[in-house]
């Protein structure tokens, strides 16, 4: 499974919704709970740990700023 595919499966696990058809530069809108569930359910995923004084609100909003912050926590 590709990081897309793996991080749109994430997503639509916390938001309920379909991700399916979204592109990877597309507008999430992620409201605050959705982000906070959502550190937690990649941390999980991809068995990394994301510092908070790393994250920045640009982080959720598109698959592919989430991909490059994932793959950097990944390569740490």
């Amino acid at each position: 499974m590709s990081m897309l595919e793996r991080l749109k499966s994430t997503v639509s696990s916390i938001t309920q919704a379909d991700y399916t058809d979204v592109a990877a530069d597309q507008a999430l809108n992620l409201d605050s709970i959705h982000r906070i569930s959502l550190i937690v359910a990649l941390e999980e995923e991809f068995d990394i740990e994301i510092d908070s004084d790393e994250l920045g609100s640009e982080m959720f909003d598109t698959f592919e700023q989430m991909g490059k912050f994932i793959e950097t926590c990944i390569a740490q």
